[in-house]
């Protein structure tokens, strides 16, 4: 059975661009398009593992990290966060203390064999 890879990303061509690259190395997809969208997707597809942009409407993407990490049932689920926003890499590190920190933070414009090996660290093919 394909892992699962939930995208979290509130741009269409990002979003589509990952599921092509996700789906073309054998891993199943679903998307949201912000916060608010993510978290019922989340109890409903269980992802192996979460690709989360950090800027979009509605609820941010540290939001929905924070909201994920108080739930014991998903708080154990990578996270791989993706951003054009450099600054957000040292929120997550400032908040270490109370937010466990995600499993790799990629900076967009996204480096695709750097995606596909965190993600073959973080759950395998």
């Amino acid at each position: 059975m394909a892992k699962k890879i939930l995208i979290v990303d509130d741009e269409n061509d990002p979003r589509v661009y990952l599921e092509t690259l996700f789906k073309e190395n054998g891993y199943q997809t679903a998307v949201a398009f912000d916060g608010d969208e993510a978290l019922p997707k989340v109890k409903d597809f269980k992802p192996d593992l979460i690709t989360l942009d950090i800027i979009m409407p509605h609820e941010t993407g540290v939001k929905f990290y924070r909201e994920l990490q108080k739930d014991a049932t998903y708080a154990g689920i990578p996270v791989i966060i993706l951003s054009g926003v450099t600054r957000y890499k040292e929120l997550f590190a400032r908040d270490h203390a109370t937010m466990p920190k995600p499993f790799a933070f990629i900076e967009k414009p996204i480096n695709r064999d750097e995606l596909l090996e965190k993600v073959k660290q973080a759950i395998g093919k």
